[in-house]
């Protein structure tokens, strides 16, 4: 495999760094995020072992590319090329990291997610109606926190227990656990964060909401949105990664 280090004019990628460092000008940044865009099919096929991720991995390459761009000063002495290396590499390991950390379940959320399941069964039946929060932190001695945090993480596992389907005994359509337990304080919670996503969203360039509204919005894949927009598949990568690295540094302000 070719070395991703050999395939650069390190004089010619200097010399534009130079300028950028000194006037941070969007254009110069550009044209260095595009000339060395050849480092991130590079690192696909390093992983393409996991060829579920493809797409993954190659918008977390472009999204370590574009911070080694960032971040990468020439006067440190390490060529751009080992700087962005290890920056990408970094984005990866910490990806693969988190992904491997979602799958492994907690003992206590699993623990406090089999009480939930069944104080909600219990309450729902002795109550005559769907239990609170409130109510379920009565009944199992869990604070409201605490439960909904195992909810939250349990999403992010994709175990269903709450997601399991009752019975209606009165005919209608099966429901889940979770749509029996009140969830007006959550969506009043989350609320805030939708209006600083929307505003976030609002501050994207056209092209950039386009690919965010079809890949997380309407799921479709790179190669889909690619086709729509007529453009290839690594500049609907870049496009993505630069769409979330700006809404991440808006929504931590």
């Amino acid at each position: 495999m070719t070395d991703p280090q050999n395939t650069h004019k390190p004089s010619a990628a200097n010399a534009l760094f130079d300028e950028f460092l000194e006037t941070r000008d969007p254009a110069i940044r550009e044209k260095l995020i595009d000339m060395h865009m050849h480092l991130v099919p590079f690192f696909v096929k390093r992983f393409s072992n996991r060829s579920e991720m493809h797409e993954d991995i190659s918008s977390v390459a472009t999204l370590g590319l574009i911070n080694a761009v960032d971040r990468y000063d020439p006067d440190k002495g390490a060529e751009f090329t080992t700087f962005a290396t290890v920056t990408i590499l970094g984005e990866i390991k910490r990806f693969f990291r988190d992904k491997t950390w979602s799958i492994k379940v907690p003992r206590r959320i699993k623990d406090i997610n089999i009480h939930v399941t069944r104080a909600v069964e219990h309450l729902t039946k002795e109550l005559d109606r769907p239990p609170t929060y409130e109510d379920i932190a009565n009944y199992t001695g869990y604070t409201v926190e605490e439960i909904l945090e195992a909810h939250e993480a349990l999403q992010s596992y994709n175990v269903v227990s709450l997601d399991k389907e009752i019975d209606n005994t009165a005919g209608d359509s099966a429901t889940t656990l979770a749509e029996m337990v009140g969830t007006f304080d959550r969506k009043i919670e989350m609320l805030s964060d939708r209006l600083s996503l929307q505003t976030g969203l609002k501050q994207l360039k056209d092209d950039e909401k386009f690919v965010i509204f079809n890949r997380y919005f309407k799921n479709l894949s790179q190669a889909q949105i690619a086709k729509l927009m007529g453009v290839s598949q690594m500049q609907v990568s870049r496009l993505q990664a630069q769409a979330l690295l700006k809404l991440k540094r808006i929504l931590s302000k």
